[in-house]
Protein backbone atom coordinates (compact mmCIF):
# COMPACT_ATOMS: atom_id res chain seq x y z
CA UNK A 1 0.00 0.00 0.00
CA UNK A 2 1.30 3.54 -0.99
CA UNK A 3 0.94 6.67 1.01
CA UNK A 4 -0.65 9.44 -0.47
CA UNK A 5 2.79 11.59 -0.75
CA UNK A 6 4.25 8.85 -2.75
CA UNK A 7 0.98 8.53 -4.85
CA UNK A 8 1.26 11.81 -5.97
CA UNK A 9 4.95 11.79 -6.34
CA UNK A 10 4.05 8.78 -9.09
CA UNK A 11 1.22 10.63 -10.68
CA UNK A 12 3.50 13.82 -10.80
CA UNK A 13 2.21 16.16 -8.89
CA UNK A 14 4.51 18.93 -7.80
CA UNK A 15 5.99 18.71 -3.97
CA UNK A 16 4.69 22.20 -3.37
CA UNK A 17 2.02 22.96 -0.72
CA UNK A 18 0.26 24.96 -3.58
CA UNK A 19 0.63 22.29 -6.31
CA UNK A 20 -1.09 19.51 -3.71
CA UNK A 21 -3.50 21.92 -2.67
CA UNK A 22 -4.48 22.74 -6.46
CA UNK A 23 -4.79 19.18 -6.82
CA UNK A 24 -6.90 18.11 -4.18
CA UNK A 25 -9.27 21.43 -4.59
CA UNK A 26 -10.91 19.70 -7.54
CA UNK A 27 -12.09 17.25 -4.77
CA UNK A 28 -13.35 19.59 -1.72
CA UNK A 29 -16.88 19.12 -2.31
CA UNK A 30 -16.65 15.65 -1.41
CA UNK A 31 -16.98 14.76 2.23
CA UNK A 32 -14.48 13.20 4.10
CA UNK A 33 -13.99 9.31 2.85
CA UNK A 34 -15.22 10.17 -0.56
CA UNK A 35 -12.98 12.85 -1.11
CA UNK A 36 -10.41 10.78 -0.19
CA UNK A 37 -11.41 7.62 -2.14
CA UNK A 38 -11.70 10.24 -5.95
CA UNK A 39 -8.69 11.78 -4.74
CA UNK A 40 -7.25 8.24 -4.62
CA UNK A 41 -8.45 7.02 -7.64
CA UNK A 42 -7.29 10.42 -10.10
CA UNK A 43 -3.81 9.80 -8.67
CA UNK A 44 -4.26 5.85 -9.60
CA UNK A 45 -5.40 7.48 -13.36
CA UNK A 46 -2.97 9.67 -13.64
CA UNK A 47 -0.09 7.49 -12.45
CA UNK A 48 -1.55 4.67 -15.45
CA UNK A 49 -1.44 7.73 -17.94
CA UNK A 50 1.95 8.05 -17.37
CA UNK A 51 2.98 4.62 -17.55
CA UNK A 52 0.77 4.10 -20.60
CA UNK A 53 2.42 7.24 -22.06
CA UNK A 54 5.38 6.37 -24.45
CA UNK A 55 8.69 7.63 -23.82
CA UNK A 56 9.30 8.90 -27.58
CA UNK A 57 6.29 11.12 -26.51
CA UNK A 58 7.68 12.73 -23.96
CA UNK A 59 9.73 15.50 -24.65
CA UNK A 60 13.19 15.96 -25.65
CA UNK A 61 15.58 16.44 -22.76
CA UNK A 62 17.62 19.13 -22.96
CA UNK A 63 20.79 19.83 -20.71
CA UNK A 64 21.18 23.31 -19.61
CA UNK A 65 24.84 24.28 -18.65
CA UNK A 66 25.30 23.58 -15.15
CA UNK A 67 26.02 27.32 -14.30
CA UNK A 68 24.49 29.76 -17.05
CA UNK A 69 26.72 32.51 -18.88
CA UNK A 70 25.85 36.00 -17.12
CA UNK A 71 26.20 39.02 -19.21
CA UNK A 72 29.33 40.95 -18.76
CA UNK A 73 29.60 43.74 -16.77
CA UNK A 74 28.93 47.06 -18.31
CA UNK A 75 31.68 50.15 -17.75
CA UNK A 76 28.86 51.80 -14.95
CA UNK A 77 28.62 48.53 -12.93
CA UNK A 78 32.34 48.03 -13.14
CA UNK A 79 32.90 51.60 -11.57
CA UNK A 80 29.38 51.39 -9.32
CA UNK A 81 31.27 48.22 -7.79
CA UNK A 82 34.29 49.67 -7.55
CA UNK A 83 32.82 52.81 -5.63
CA UNK A 84 31.60 50.92 -3.25
CA UNK A 85 34.16 48.74 -2.65
CA UNK A 86 36.50 51.96 -1.92
CA UNK A 87 33.37 53.21 0.16
CA UNK A 88 32.96 50.25 2.26
CA UNK A 89 36.21 49.05 2.48
CA UNK A 90 37.72 45.66 2.86
CA UNK A 91 34.22 44.31 3.55
CA UNK A 92 32.39 45.91 1.14
CA UNK A 93 31.40 42.61 -0.43
CA UNK A 94 29.71 41.49 2.97
CA UNK A 95 28.05 44.76 3.11
CA UNK A 96 26.72 44.99 -0.55
CA UNK A 97 25.44 41.18 0.17
CA UNK A 98 23.67 42.05 3.35
CA UNK A 99 22.32 45.37 1.96
CA UNK A 100 20.58 43.34 -1.16
CA UNK A 101 19.13 40.97 1.65
CA UNK A 102 17.63 44.12 2.82
CA UNK A 103 19.63 45.25 5.72
CA UNK A 104 21.24 48.44 6.18
CA UNK A 105 22.78 50.67 4.74
CA UNK A 106 20.60 50.79 1.94
CA UNK A 107 22.73 52.44 -0.07
CA UNK A 108 22.75 50.20 -3.56
CA UNK A 109 20.49 52.62 -5.47
CA UNK A 110 20.50 52.48 -9.03
CA UNK A 111 23.16 50.37 -10.84
CA UNK A 112 23.99 47.88 -8.35
CA UNK A 113 20.36 47.17 -7.95
CA UNK A 114 20.39 46.18 -11.77
CA UNK A 115 23.13 44.40 -10.70
CA UNK A 116 21.72 41.90 -8.01
CA UNK A 117 18.89 41.78 -10.15
CA UNK A 118 20.29 40.29 -13.10
CA UNK A 119 23.49 38.33 -11.25
CA UNK A 120 22.49 38.04 -7.74
CA UNK A 121 23.89 37.77 -4.47
CA UNK A 122 25.66 34.42 -5.21
CA UNK A 123 27.36 35.72 -8.04
CA UNK A 124 29.02 38.37 -6.04
CA UNK A 125 30.62 36.01 -3.42
CA UNK A 126 33.22 34.54 -6.54
CA UNK A 127 33.28 38.26 -7.95
CA UNK A 128 36.44 40.10 -8.00
CA UNK A 129 37.31 43.61 -9.00
CA UNK A 130 39.52 44.29 -11.64
CA UNK A 131 43.01 45.59 -10.60
CA UNK A 132 43.11 49.24 -10.49
CA UNK A 133 45.95 51.58 -12.45
CA UNK A 134 47.54 54.06 -10.94
CA UNK A 135 45.23 57.11 -12.46
CA UNK A 136 41.85 54.92 -11.14
CA UNK A 137 43.31 55.14 -7.79
CA UNK A 138 41.69 57.90 -5.51
CA UNK A 139 43.72 60.04 -4.20
CA UNK A 140 45.12 60.28 -0.26
CA UNK A 141 43.65 62.58 1.60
Amino acid sequence: MSTIGELERRAGIGPSSEERTAFWMQFHHLDGVECLKAGVAELERLIAENKAAPIAASKPTTRRPRRETLPPLTKEEEQALQAYAIRHGRRWKSVLNHVWMGGPPHDDAGTLRRLRNSHGPSWLLSYRLPKMTPEQKPDPE
